[in-house]
């Protein structure tokens, strides 16, 4: 299938590894032209050296977005690098923050995840979407969590904040659909990352588990039997960012071999 998005221009934040870097390299894949965003510099480049230019152009930009001057720095960068175009496709990626339950959450971590979660979608959205709407077409895709529909134990920052984000592109995608700009989430459930292996060292250990235990129950309550892959995840980010995804707009798409067990 042509996805139609051969020649566009998308931003992926949290690009280095994982989810991010899978994005990265299936959008470059179908000829967009893509600004890989992270704090890894290192790991930016070493994306670089394996895709420079094979099959559509890749520049990185290292970016806190967890910061306001980092912000900037990358909105200004994204427009001068598309300043004849234009954006396309803003994916926006960021790493969790610190596992932490709700009584015990400080105002400063509350205030960081806000602007490491938050802030950071909905500065970009306000830089990049006056132009999608000049020109009639653009994807803006948040990766967000399965937190959002079944909050999960021990991440209260993530689940407050991951749900008010949600929340606010749920919005939004209403007030830009009239411009063939469409807005939506995709939330990963178990999606082998370092990420995941952090939080499941951390729970081994609360546990009390051995390892082999521990993944035994955990990959139990999968109904596919197995942890997802950064590519599979990647797969549904870039359809949505096509031509034909243009009637889905306002969705949360969890990827999560079915561990929900919601119906939402």
């Amino acid at each position: 299938m042509d996805l139609g998005i051969r020649g566009k221009k998308a931003l992926v934040t949290g690009a280095s590894k994982g989810i991010g870097r899978a994005i990265v390299q299936a959008l470059t894949a179908e000829g967009v032209e893509v600004i890989a965003a992270s704090r890894d510099q290192a790991n930016l480049e070493a994306l670089a050296a394996g895709l420079w230019r094979k099959n559509a152009p890749l520049h990185i930009f290292s970016a806190d977005l967890s910061q306001s001057k980092s912000r900037k720095e990358l909105i200004d960068f994204v427009e001068k690098t598309f300043k004849e175009t234009g954006l396309d496709i803003l994916i926006h990626n960021v790493g969790g923050p610190k596992p932490t339950d709700t009584a015990h959450t400080s105002a400063e971590d509350w205030q960081a995840g806000f602007e490491q979660l938050f802030q950071s979608v909905a500065e970009l959205d306000c830089a990049f979407l006056p132009g999608m709407k000049e020109r009639n077409f653009g994807r803006v895709i948040c990766v967000t969590s399965l937190s959002v529909v079944e909050p999960i134990s021990g991440l209260a920052i993530s689940n407050s904040l991951r749900a008010a984000v949600t929340a606010m592109l749920k919005s939004l995608a209403s007030e830009v659909a009239s411009h063939n700009i469409t807005v939506n989430c995709v939330a990963p459930g178990a999606i082998a990352t370092d990420r995941l292996t952090d939080l499941m060292a951390t729970r081994m250990a609360k546990s009390g588990q051995s390892e082999e235990e521990y993944n035994r129950e955990y990959l139990a309550s999968i109904p596919a039997g197995r942890l997802g892959t950064p590519e599979e995840f990647a797969a549904v980010v870039t359809f949505l960012s096509s031509v034909q995804a243009a009637y889905v707009t306002g969705s949360t798409i969890c990827v999560d071999g079915g561990k929900r067990r919601s119906t939402y």
